[in-house]
C-alpha cells in the first residue's frame, strides 16, 4: 500500500537519535549506546550519524570517552532540518495518483490530504528541543 508520508528509515532514525541526544544529561553518547536504546542497527545508525555530522547537526568526539552530542545548530534544528539532512527536503503529497496537482475537483481524499499536509507542516516546523521536553 502506498503511504502518504515519505520518510525513510534513516530519517526516522535521525529524528529518534536527535530526540535521544536532546534528552541526555551526559555530554556525549556513544553510538553503541544510542543504537541499543533505539533498537536499531549500529551500522545503519553510524551512516545516519555521518550524515547528521556532515550537516552540522551533531558533533562527534573520538576516543575511549567519545560519542555524539547535538551541536548548537542541532539543538535549534527543526524536524524538517533533520529529515532534509538524510532524505533531502521533505515534500507533502497532494495526490495519490502522483500528479503534482490533482486533476479532480472533488477528490474523495482531497480534504484528508490537505489536513494531513497542514498537520505534517506543523510537525516539520517543530524543534527537536521542544519534542524532547514532551515527557
Amino acid at each position: 500500500m502506498q503511504t502518504i508520508l515519505r520518510i525513510s528509515d534513516a530519517a526516522a532514525i535521525a529524528l529518534h537519535t536527535a530526540d535521544y541526544l536532546a534528552d541526555q544529561t551526559r555530554p556525549l553518547s556513544p553510538a553503541g549506546d544510542i543504537a541499543k536504546a533505539l533498537g536499531v542497527s549500529y551500522n545503519h545508525l553510524s551512516k545516519v550519524l555521518q550524515s547528521l555530522t556532515k550537516a552540522g547537526l551533531v558533533l562527534p568526539a573520538r576516543g575511549p570517552k567519545g560519542g555524539f552530542a547535538l551541536s548548537p545548530s542541532g539543538k535549534k534544528a527543526k524536524v524538517r532540518d533533520l529529515i532534509a539532512a538524510i532524505d533531502g527536503p521533505p515534500a507533502t503529497k497532494t495526490c495519490l495518483l502522483k500528479h503534482k496537482v490533482c486533476k479532480h475537483r472533488s477528490c474523495l481524499l482531497g480534504n484528508f490530504l490537505s489536513e494531513t499536509n497542514r498537520r505534517f507542516e506543523a510537525v516539520l516546523d517543530g524543534k527537536i528541543s521542544e519534542f524532547s521536553k514532551r515527557k
